[in-house]
């Protein structure tokens, strides 16, 4: 294959091969860098990807990524530190029936079918986006202002709370 990021998912599993590499979070697909989250489009991503069978002789591939990763806060929109560590096991299956019949049966389990190339720079974006945090938030983020939105004006419902006691 002549691109260095396809790979032969069944043969790389057999073999037990393993692969370590990095990409630019703006070298991956428009669907990653152009996410609202990411504080510098220049943050590289680290992966590692081992191929292998599991205890049920299932071929399976472990991939790793991780960076750091700095994000917009979604509170004062300043950048904050986050740190992407995921791993997950990719069981592959040759057929559907056995890919379903494994869901069915594993909640837990994330698989796919067998192909004859495999993009891992696709496997790595897909990781990134379901480890991003849903609205990524400083626990504090010292802004004054903030803390004192609305602190001078009265409750719109106090007046119900009157009735209700009336």
């Amino acid at each position: 294959m002549l691109d260095p990021n396809l790979i032969d998912p069944e043969v790389f599993a057999a073999e037990k091969q393993h692969l370590r590499g990095s990409f630019l979070l703006n070298e991956l697909d428009e669907r990653v860098w152009s996410h609202e989250y990411p504080a510098d489009k220049q943050t590289k991503v680290w992966f590692t990807l081992q191929g292998g069978r599991d205890r049920l002789q299932r071929l399976f591939l472990d991939l790793t990524v991780s960076a750091d990763m700095p994000l917009f806060c979604q509170r004062c929109v300043k950048p904050m530190p986050f740190e992407l560590n995921e791993t997950s096991r990719i069981v592959l299956f040759a057929d559907d029936e056995h890919l379903d019949d494994a869901m069915l049966s594993d909640e837990e389990l994330e698989g796919m079918l067998i192909t004859k190339s495999l993009d891992i720079r696709e496997l790595v974006e897909d990781q990134i986006l379901m480890a991003l945090p849903f609205s990524p938030r400083h626990e504090d983020c010292s802004n004054v202002s903030l803390e004192h939105v609305n602190q001078d004006k009265p409750n719109p419902f106090a007046v119900l709370k009157c009735l209700k006691n009336s």
